[in-house]
């Protein structure tokens, strides 16, 4: 469940996430145990239970760590921040908004707020995953714009706190910066429109759950009589940002989605996982 936190209610609650440690892997083969030379596991403490498996040069970036070295990073950068917190069964998935951090696509008639979604997990080894975010202030959107500033992964580093600000500081000063893209992009889906029964089939292309398209449906003026790319990217993005109880994997994926309709014209989309003949029956509620 999502948790609306100031950063001091975040570094509170950052005592209690769970903690990793790297442990050796051992293989049994004809009834012989062997130590692994290549792997090793990172063990969820406080669970008890296997989060993944790595390679030998890996390091584990603990939740505390991350949560404290980012909060770290902010005052140091005397950015005023807010978080939205959601934890699965091995990672936590943070999304930090800067309200003081604002511009306007004129362009378009669009105002928003820079911010950043982190993503750290036991269950994958990629490292800290660090995301571009923007708040689109008409509807408190949250959308992840890796399409205008790319996506980090960062390594385990003793002087995490020293990294975070570096990539906060460019991290922001590029989402501003490529307010141009931005605005072309959006102006673009503006542009792009289709018809409410057409869009009712291209949903059913990319979003195989009822649930899902009924929910994008539902944010929508069925009155219309054609809705715009943009029309759409926002009500994925407000089911995204809005929707009750969704896991972090299912908000990324419908985040992932998003960034399709953004960066895709209607008839692009319309080839995505195309449907066989005769499969093109409107979707109904369950």
């Amino acid at each position: 469940m999502e948790q609306e936190l100031t950063l001091g209610e975040l570094k509170n609650k950052a005592l209690s996430f769970d903690r990793a440690e790297m442990r050796d892997v051992h293989i049994v083969k004809d009834q012989d145990d062997y130590l692994s030379k290549r792997h090793m596991g990172v063990w969820n403490v406080d669970r008890n239970e296997l989060a993944s498996l790595s390679s030998k040069n890996y390091c584990v970036i603990q939740h505390r760590y991350v949560t404290e070295s980012i909060i770290d990073a902010l005052s140091s950068l005397n950015i005023q921040a807010t978080a939205k917190l959601k934890t699965s069964r091995h990672g936590i998935h943070v999304d930090f908004d800067f309200p003081e951090s604002k511009f306007e696509l004129s362009e378009v008639g669009e105002s928003f707020t820079s911010g950043m979604r982190v993503v750290n997990d036991y269950s994958k080894t990629g490292g800290l995953y660090i995301a571009p975010r923007v708040t689109r202030l008409a509807c408190s959107n949250g959308m992840v714009v890796t399409e205008v500033v790319q996506a980090r992964h960062v390594k385990y580093t003793e002087e995490l706190q020293i990294t975070l600000e570096g990539m906060i500081d460019k991290l922001i000063k590029d989402i501003i910066a490529g307010d141009e893209k931005l605005a072309n992009m959006v102006s673009i889906c503006m542009r792009d429109s289709v018809e409410w029964m057409t869009l009712k089939l291209l949903l059913k292309q990319m979003f195989k759950k009822k649930k899902h398209i009924r929910n994008i449906l539902n944010r929508l003026d069925c009155n219309k009589e054609k809705f715009s790319r943009w029309d759409v990217y926002n009500a994925v993005t407000n089911y995204a940002t809005h929707g009750e109880r969704l896991r972090p994997h299912v908000e990324t994926f419908l985040q992932n989605k998003a960034a399709e309709i953004m960066k895709k014209s209607f008839n692009q989309l319309a080839e995505i996982d195309k449907p066989k003949e005769g499969d093109l029956e409107v979707a109904s509620d369950e």
